[in-house]
């Protein structure tokens, strides 16, 4: 009870807490002497320290891990705040990055911490419609359209001209064999198959080499949505180098990529405080989970910031917030 008075009172007002303003502030019916033994008792067992050696004591990261796994009570988002967030989409018809962009701006927003965004690599996005068009001579153009509403193009250049009808007939073989598998089962498994089988018209034999090529998508650079670095401004009066440690890592995009891309496939919300071995998430707070189109996982979003952060409320909006993003690229992806 005491540890979780200290580390609540703590993330409210940013101040070391003391035996008195417990005593004052809250009742406990406990002595300022009986807190103070409970305080050493707790900095025995590593979950509160003190900055100054006359000063009240603060919360360390294993006290605040111990917080957020047993003692906190999580916030239920009021009718406000998630019309707000429901809000954002509802402003004009968007394609993924835009509820992508919008996503990490709510996030932000609501959370008054940086929010982080990591949209789904193409190569793992599932295919709606492939058109293969005659262009010109021997060249011919994929038009591959995915679930998330992207269109990609790719040019195959072929030994003779195949003529337009036959394109067609492929491109309606292509479309019952391949729609609903994602681009890289296609390149590395359903294409391959399928050239080991009798049934294609004698066209896609020509082409199935090329056609592998043609989904052999590079990995996206862009898919990395950051907001709300002004909000940790609001924290300048931490520590400088936890503050410090937190802006770091906002500006390692590989470094995110990589922590985020753990979260697609991590079930409920993951919770990261500190722990990293390199000693980059010292005083930096976590708080991500994934997103979905229909029932696959395909990115994760999530709220960045220094540790005396509300996690109380800091769940719930994640978990929300994933939940709507989830509705909203399912429902534009049919």
């Amino acid at each position: 009870m005491i540890l979780k008075v200290l580390i609540e009172d703590f993330l409210t007002d940013n101040r070391p807490v003391g035996s008195k303003t417990l005593t004052e502030k809250y009742d406990l019916g406990l002595s300022s002497a009986t807190i103070r033994n409970v305080f050493r008792e707790l900095e025995d067992l590593g979950y509160i320290n003190s900055r100054h050696t006359s000063g009240g004591r603060v919360p360390t990261e294993h006290g605040y891990r111990f917080y957020v796994d047993s003692l906190m009570n999580i916030y239920e988002l009021t009718w406000k705040e998630k019309q707000r967030i429901q809000q954002e989409y509802l402003k004009n018809q968007m394609k993924l990055d835009q509820i992508l962009g919008a996503t990490c701006r709510v996030l932000s927003m609501v959370s008054s911490n940086a929010a982080v965004v990591l949209g789904p690599e193409q190569n793992l996005d599932t295919l709606k419609h492939i058109e293969l068009v005659h262009v010109t001579g021997e060249e011919i153009l994929a038009i591959i359209v995915t679930r998330s509403g992207s269109v990609i193009n790719r040019n195959i250049f072929v030994q003779e001209n195949i003529a337009q009808e036959s394109l067609y007939r492929v491109s309606r073989f292509l479309n019952e064999q391949l729609m609903g598998h994602d681009l890289r089962e296609i390149k590395v498994k359903v294409l391959p198959d399928l050239k080991k089988e009798a049934f294609a018209p004698e066209e896609f034999y020509n082409l199935a080499d090329l056609l592998t090529a043609a989904f052999d998508l590079e990995q996206s650079e862009d898919n990395l949505y950051i907001d709300g670095l002004k909000n940790l401004w609001n924290f300048q009066d931490e520590d400088s180098a936890r503050l410090e440690n937190v802006l770091s890592l906002l500006d390692e995009r590989k470094a995110l990529k990589e922590i985020f891309s753990q979260y697609i496939y991590t079930d409920g919300i993951s919770i990261v405080i500190g722990e990293r071995e390199n000693g980059q998430m010292s005083g930096v707070s976590i708080i991500a989970t994934n997103y979905k189109m229909g029932e696959k996982k395909i990115g994760s979003i999530g709220i960045i910031g220094p540790q005396r952060m509300n996690y109380t409320k800091a769940l719930p909006l994640v978990e929300f917030t994933a939940k709507v993003v989830s509705e909203m690229i399912t429902r534009i992806s049919k």
